[in-house]
């Protein structure tokens, strides 16, 4: 009779052990989860952020390009370059 206390705090230990490895495993894939969807949104958010540069780029090389024709039209001439 001096093994069934012991062997009903084992028991107990050995439940509420089982339980906390559930509610941790399940936290934890859940919190995996919600990771993976961060990475994807941060690989949507560069691929739109190199999209602008690559937009951005194209209008400064337009707007150059129309300010070299203006300063054309009005006579502007190269000046040699020192250095």
């Amino acid at each position: 009779m001096d093994y069934l206390p012991t062997l009903i705090n084992a028991a107990m230990i050995g439940a509420v052990g089982a339980l906390i490895t559930f509610v941790t495993r399940t936290q934890i894939r859940d919190l995996k989860r919600e990771i993976d969807g961060v990475k994807q949104e941060i690989r949507d958010l560069r691929i739109e952020i190199r999209a602008e540069f690559t937009s951005v780029r194209g209008e400064i090389a337009s707007l150059r390009s129309d300010l070299t024709q203006v300063a054309l039209a009005v006579g502007a001439r190269p000046q040699p370059q020192t250095g």
